[in-house]
């Protein structure tokens, strides 16, 4: 593939940031798909271990809060934590605290292939990465997340 882009790409007007971004979108996909291989699992799965996985020592979190991390309906969240606890990689439990909430819950093999995972993403991240210097990779940190910021609260007012 070239790496020359369209002039529609690379048009300055603010139109073309969202054309930009897609692409982008579609490079993480690619990405992300390359590094999942290698642990045989979706990124959409691996989304989930991974934000278990950040949280503290059991590794838990309400159903309800990791749908909300992860950006999926609740559904969705289901069918993912189904074949994620068909696997053995997470399991259910009832929270002591409040047992109308079910709390997901990383296991020993779930932490396992998460930290896998880890590795994975993060080698693809970083050979990606290598090509910018470090004022170049902060200043697309602070514009992505200026963009973040801006997504999340049209989605707040707006209830998308």
């Amino acid at each position: 593939m070239t790496a020359e882009l369209p002039d529609y790409v690379l048009d300055p007007s603010p139109s073309a940031v969202f054309t930009r971004l897609q692409r982008v979108g579609l490079h993480l996909e690619r990405l992300q798909a390359e590094a999942m291989a290698e642990i045989d699992m979706t990124f959409a799965d691996y989304t989930l271990l991974a934000t278990l996985h950040r949280e503290p020592a059991p590794h838990a979190l309400p159903v309800s809060r990791l749908a909300e991390l992860v950006l999926r309906p609740m559904g969705s969240i289901t069918q993912v934590v189904d074949r994620l606890e068909r696997a053995s990689l997470v399991a259910r439990h009832l929270d002591a605290n409040d047992r109308r909430r079910v709390l997901i819950e990383l296991t020993a093999t779930g932490v396992d292939l998460a930290e896998r995972g880890d590795k994975a993403y993060r080698v693809s991240r970083e050979r990606v990465l290598s090509s910018l210097g470090p004022a170049e990779v902060a200043d697309i940190d602070r514009a992505v997340t200026t963009m973040l910021l801006a997504l999340e609260a049209d989605q707040v007012s707006t209830g998308v």
